[in-house]
């Protein structure tokens, strides 16, 4: 029997759109993608509203999704691995550089207006293929203002503070060019997940192609 393993997208992705590369990461699996809008249901609830995620093998968490799967942790079954994409445990850390009010007034822009907020998150993306950023910023632009307000609203207002129990394997990987987690943001994950592999990826930035594959 395969393995199954569930994708946790981040803010504004739908990493379905990537199937063909990202299952190269586990190519026998039976692979389940779970979009930003499907997260942000119930964000801090996901093995409730996730169905089939408990039975999950491997739980691939990226960006945002990662920071929703850590606040789950109390439901995380023992022996379930877990590979954790630019994690976020505290987004508006003083060393993150995203202040709360700068993030609000991001929401409240986007609301109005989508496509100026994503295109400042993706200059902070670091490099990757150009047909890979197409690829999300269309897919993103199609998504409900709203629900693309909500989720930077949660960034301000969600962290991880205390460490979690160490369930199972649990690797961690990072972006040396990624400008939206920086990297000394995603290293104090470290006091959080002290069980944890981690990773740093010299040339990669935020996408999961650069920072799995």
């Amino acid at each position: 029997m395969s393995e199954k393993w569930f994708w946790l997208s981040d803010w504004a992705a739908d990493m379905e759109i990537w199937e063909d590369d990202l299952v190269e990461a586990s190519p026998e699996a039976d692979h389940t993608f779970i979009s930003y809008e499907k997260i942000m249901k119930q964000p801090k609830d996901l093995y409730t509203s996730i169905a089939g995620l408990k039975k999950a093998d491997c739980v691939v968490a990226w960006g945002l999704g990662s920071l929703c799967l850590m606040l789950s942790a109390k439901d995380r079954p023992l022996g379930q691995k877990w590979i954790l994409i630019a994690p976020v445990v505290d987004f508006c850390d003083e060393v993150g550089g995203w202040s709360k009010r700068n993030l609000e007034m991001l929401a409240r822009q986007t609301v109005k207006v989508i496509r100026p907020t994503l295109e400042s998150f993706l200059e902070l993306m670091g490099p990757c293929d150009d047909l890979i950023q197409e690829q999300w910023i269309e897919t993103a632009s199609k998504m409900n203002a709203e629900t693309l307000a909500l989720g930077l609203n949660f960034f301000c207002q969600n962290k991880v503070d205390l460490p979690l129990e160490d369930k199972g394997e649990t690797l961690v990987y990072f972006g040396r060019e990624d400008q939206i987690v920086l990297p000394a943001l995603a290293k104090k994950a470290m006091a959080i997940i002290p069980f944890a592999k981690f990773q740093e990826r010299p040339k990669s930035g935020h996408w999961p192609h650069t920072l799995i594959l």
